[in-house]
């Protein structure tokens, strides 16, 4: 019979060091952390830098169809708040990009086909 006692005993240490156990682990799950209360305390959000001034190419569609001539041509930019413009016919060399140029592609005859920023 003393083996059979020894053996609840060992058992019931057994399950009590289990349980601790799961009850250690089960409040490790549970902490809150650094919890703030919301106030009107928080700082402001960041402020962003406003974009440059960009080009609006959808401002100067008023010209599609037309003719291409320097006086068309200096007010579509100034309509699209573009800093410069030039035409492109399909067959030019590509430039480099600039977000600031108004770029207005023509057929080689002058009529305007399309309008785009770069």
């Amino acid at each position: 019979m003393t083996s059979i006692a020894s053996s609840l005993a060992a058992g019931r240490r057994l399950a009590l060091v289990a349980g601790a156990l799961a009850a250690a682990l089960a409040a490790g799950c549970q902490t809150r952390g650094d919890v703030r209360p919301l106030s009107s305390e928080a700082p402001p959000p960041p402020v962003f830098a406003p974009p440059p001034e960009s080009c609006q190419a959808a401002s100067a569609r008023f010209a599609l169809g037309r003719q291409i001539t320097a006086p068309l041509l200096e007010e579509m930019r100034s309509r699209a708040g573009a800093r410069s413009a030039r035409t492109a016919v399909a067959t030019d060399p590509a430039m480099g990009v600039d977000v600031q140029r108004l770029v207005v592609d023509i057929e080689p005859s002058g009529r305007i086909l399309g309008l785009r920023c770069g």
